[in-house]
């Protein structure tokens, strides 16, 4: 159904251009208006400050095109966004992850960045496993420009860390042990203050999946160990830590970094990319790698965020991947990976005198950089947005509302694997 709908849009958009150049014989004018391409993303403050920078740079080096770059609320933006791409309504470009573009591909509404851009402008400056992640589709073509490299890190304060003589924890119960030692500690001298949390609910469950020995999605493209009893019995810890007064799953502010800077929590658990969000009140930020189940595998996941584009018209199209292009130009990328606190993807840029200087100089880059040997991109397939929604529903529902583990994954897993059967 969404095919002919496409075929439809695009019969109805080529007549419409017949009509309007007098049929086709030479006798129409052609509009001296730049065309107009739309850029979605839920960058807010100097990020998005940034990303207008950008916008409108590129917008004085040509005439041909108009970028507009418009910010969306982060809640239920993928969801936004597929609705409008299927609808015809949606932008030519977004800001999401390069496995976003798995769910438009099979429709013909993924833009191929390929057919635009030289190898010189993208494939030989990232690395073969960065190409592979954006050429990772059923056509195999290049629908994602990877531009940052983040995962999340750990945030502790040290002052914290040094009045309990504590290390930074390199388990998770090493951390549970050290925020009953902080929290406990603190109530004692009358302050009241959260031990742990996580900006980023599905990371921990795939984190811990992987470290426990299972699959977020596995091979044959299911959730299958979402209900493994070993995954149930870590959930069912964390239920103790939060009972407890130790960790706290959700914050009301949506984000912990807000809560942590006023010295509400002593660490928490964010991308690498937070780090220009946190304003310390009083105290000095240390970071660490994320903390791994003890005696299992070593894991955190890596993410990429990346350019994806979606077909318009020809015009448009070619608008959208030149400036996609402009984007991860190096004069672009190296300002805009350390106002974002990322990783650059880009050879050009990572040997830098400049982006040197950044990276020695960012303790959340040192610590990202500490776990690249065991970092690793989510699964790339269609049906991952409902399962990233259903593995969050089910950890609060079983964490935050404490409704039984097992009969929430359950749920999760069944809503999970009817998206990746499709």
């Amino acid at each position: 159904m969404k095919k002919l709908f496409k075929i439809l849009v695009t019969l109805l958009v080529a007549i419409s251009v017949v009509a309007c150049s007098g049929g086709g014989n030479g006798g129409g004018e052609t509009s001296s208006e730049p065309v107009e391409v739309v850029f979605w993303h839920t960058l807010t403050d100097h990020d998005e400050e940034m990303v207008q920078e950008i916008v409108e740079k590129f917008n004085a080096s040509q005439d041909k095109y108009t970028v507009v770059q418009l910010t969306q609320p982060l809640d239920g933006f993928e969801a936004k966004v597929y609705e409008a791409v299927t609808n015809g309504t949606g932008p030519s470009l977004v800001w999401l992850y390069p496995g976003t573009a798995t769910e438009y591909v099979d429709e013909g509404f993924s833009l191929d960045f390929g057919q635009y851009l030289t190898d010189d402008e993208y494939k030989n400056r990232v690395s073969d496993g960065v190409y592979a992640a954006s050429t990772d589709y059923s056509d195999g073509k290049l629908h994602a420009l990877v531009c940052t490299l983040t995962g999340s890190i750990m945030f502790y304060n040290k002052e914290l860390l040094e009045k309990y003589n504590l290390e930074i924890p390199q388990t998770w119960d090493e951390l549970y042990e050290a925020c009953k030692t902080v929290v406990d500690g603190e109530k004692a001298e009358g302050n009241t203050i959260m031990g742990f949390g996580p900006d980023s609910v599905d990371v921990v469950g795939i984190d811990v999946l992987y470290q426990l020995g299972m699959a977020y999605i596995d091979d044959n493209n299911t959730a299958n160990d979402w209900t493994d009893q070993k995954f149930v019995d870590w959930i069912d810890w964390w239920k103790k830590a939060e009972a407890e007064g130790y960790f706290q799953l959700v914050d009301p502010e949506g984000y912990h970094s807000g809560p942590f800077g006023n010295q509400q929590y002593f660490c928490y658990m964010g991308s690498s990319a937070g780090m220009n969000y946190i304003t310390p009140n009083g105290f000095t930020i240390v970071t660490g790698p994320v903390p791994q189940v003890a005696g299992g595998r070593k894991y955190n996941e890596l993410t990429a965020r990346a350019l994806v584009g979606f077909t318009k018209d020809e015009t448009v199209d070619a608008g959208a991947a030149a400036f996609a292009s402009f984007f991860t130009q190096a004069e672009n990328n190296l300002p805009f990976c350390q106002k974002y606190s990322a990783s650059t993807p880009f050879k050009d840029v990572e040997t830098s005198d400049v982006y040197k200087e950044y990276f020695n100089g960012s303790v959340a880059q040192q610590a990202f950089a500490s776990m690249l040997d065991y970092m690793y991109a989510r699964k790339a397939v269609v049906g991952q947005t409902t399962c990233k929604e259903a593995i969050i529903q089910a950890l609060k529902t079983a964490i935050v509302s404490g409704e039984d583990t097992l009969t929430a994954l359950t749920a999760a897993q069944a809503q999970a694997n009817a998206a990746l059967s499709e």
